[in-house]
């Protein structure tokens, strides 16, 4: 039986992965410095020197897309379609 405790590790350690992007093939985004400073430190502690902050921001972001996909999808087909 998997744990919540089990279960909150496993995608800790999901989102400290390589991800397969290339910076110069991603696109550029700002956080703030305190987000950029834990970010830092986890990875710096927790990648193995192998993650990069953007490997990092790729996976959570991408991860947290997945989870809400149905939820974001919803109110997608409730906002009104804007017509020129």
């Amino acid at each position: 039986m998997i744990t919540d405790m089990t279960r909150k590790e496993n995608e800790c350690h999901a989102s400290l992965k390589k991800s397969g992007i290339k910076a110069r093939e991603g696109k550029q985004v700002y956080i703030g410095k305190e987000t950029h400073d834990k970010i830092t430190m986890i990875v710096r502690l927790l990648g193995n020197g192998e993650v990069t902050i953007a490997d990092f921001t790729e996976n959570v972001v991408s991860e947290f897309l997945r989870t809400h996909r149905d939820e974001f999808n919803r109110m997608l087909h409730t906002t009104p379609k804007a017509e020129l």
